[in-house]
């Protein structure tokens, strides 16, 4: 998806080329989600993105925390996610998140990475979710049959991009599309694949999918306070400021700095061209 000025807003990546594979993931995953619903703790299933389980975790900053930490987990619920985070399709579904996003927005990619790699050398208590990932945190959604209300992930890098993975086995001609609502697109959105978008600054939903189908997600992002926090010199900004701290850019600056992270349409054309790759491999056609 490209804005009028030729800059990459979203990204429809689709899935891997090896479909057999991946179909086997899906079916996969899916088991892996079910019995995490089973024996997960959950205090609610009704929230401001829809009515199903969710687990979340990794790194994070915002929403009462006082310091970037781990989120925390209930003492069984910690065990559900360590084995979701150590399940190799787990770790599969991650990877080919980085690496679409390291592929279709490497200037916003190194920002991650670069602000990743100074948290966890600064405090070693920080543990990611995967080591072959720059984002954060990531959500589970349990299912069984997700979909989310009209919202924004505000919390996230304003101009930072989301990772999500449609789950399951539904019809995908009748259900399970995403909504971009400013866009006023409806995107067909097909169990195994992945979409790229800048979540919090976009009003996003999904469609309903049937009574006697299955749909679950897997999301990867990072939190803006993320990048606040090192911005602030490792401190929140509130000591930042009380110290007499001053930012070196405006809120404008720095929001339109993170625009210039987006990749141009020509860019990516180009990457094609240069790679020798045929242009199906990058997920786009010329």
């Amino acid at each position: 998806l490209v804005d009028k000025s030729g800059r990459v807003i979203a990204v429809l990546v689709g899935q891997p080329r090896d479909t057999d594979g991946w179909a086997k993931l899906n079916d996969g995953v899916q088991k892996i989600l079910e019995d995490a619903r089973a024996e997960c703790e959950v205090k609610t299933t009704s929230h401001r993105r829809g009515e199903y389980a969710s687990l979340t975790a990794g790194i994070s900053y915002g929403g009462g925390q006082k310091r970037v930490s781990n989120l925390s987990q209930t003492s069984q619920n910690e065990d559900i996610v360590q084995g979701l985070l150590k399940n190799p399709l787990i770790k599969r579904l991650a990877g080919f998140g980085n690496a679409a996003f390291k592929l279709f927005a490497p200037r916003l990619y190194k920002y991650y990475a670069d602000t990743m790699s100074m948290l966890l050398t600064h405090n070693e208590d920080l543990q990611p979710n995967f080591k072959k990932s720059v984002f954060g945190a990531a959500t589970f959604n349990l299912g069984p049959r997700v979909f989310t209300y009209v919202h924004t992930d505000h919390l996230n890098l304003p101009a930072g991009w989301c990772a999500i993975t449609a789950l399951g086995h539904f019809n995908a001609k009748e259900g399970g599309h995403l909504l971009l609502w400013d866009l006023k697109l409806m995107i067909e959105f097909p169990p195994g694949a992945l979409i790229l978008l800048p979540s919090a600054i976009l009003r996003h939903s999904n469609v309903v999918v049937g009574p006697a189908e299955r749909r679950y997600s897997f999301t990867q992002y990072s939190a803006g306070g993320l990048f606040r926090w090192v911005e602030c010199g490792f401190k929140s900004q509130k000591d930042f400021l009380k110290e007499g701290g001053q930012y070196a850019i405006t809120g404008t600056e720095r929001w339109l700095r993170g625009v210039q992270m987006w990749s141009t349409w020509d860019e990516l054309r180009g990457l094609g061209s240069d790679s020798g790759a045929p242009s199906h491999v990058l997920g786009f056609s010329r």
